[in-house]
This record gives structure tokens, sequence and C-alpha cells, in this order.
């Protein structure tokens, strides 16, 4: 095999892109056929209602960063709805 002397290495922002275009481009094809198989015409419609959720949770991921302004939002939310949770069952 020849391997060719490149100019430039990949900087942080094309090693991001190779990694999320492998990841969101093997779940795609993988859960393209199952999904096919399974419901087939209505694919294309599980998918747009599947994006749908994901916009719909990740602004409220934001809005949750927004107000809480913490880096650890998933725990601190986790301790706060706990604490609501213990405070309505004593």
């Amino acid at each position: 095999m020849i391997h060719r002397k490149r100019g430039k290495n990949l900087g942080v922002l094309e090693l991001v892109a190779i990694a999320l275009g492998g990841m969101i481009g093997g779940g795609i094809f993988t859960v393209l056929g199952i999904s096919v198989s399974l419901i087939g015409v209505y694919t294309p419609l599980a998918f747009i209602i599947g994006g749908v959720l994901a916009l719909l949770a990740a602004y409220s991921y934001i809005k949750l960063a927004v107000y809480y302004k913490d880096e650890g939002l998933h725990t601190l939310f986790l301790k706060k709805l706990f604490q609501i949770i213990n405070f309505w069952l004593h």
C-alpha cells in the first residue's frame, strides 16, 4: 500500500466532523433497515417524528442550561427533581 505524505495534519474540527459523520451515518443506516422491515412505507414519518422529538429534547436542555447556568446540567437537574419529589413524599 502506498501512502502519500500530507502537507497538513487533521485538526480538531476535521476529526470531530469525521467522528460525527460516522456516528450519525452508522446510526441512520442501521436503524433504516430495521425500521423499513418493521413499518415499511411509514419509515419517513417515523424519522420525522423522531427528529421533532430530538429537537424538543435539545431545546429543553438549552432552556435548562440557560436557567441554571451550570455545566453539570444533568446532575443538577436530577438533584432538583429529586428534591421536589422528596418534598411531596414527606
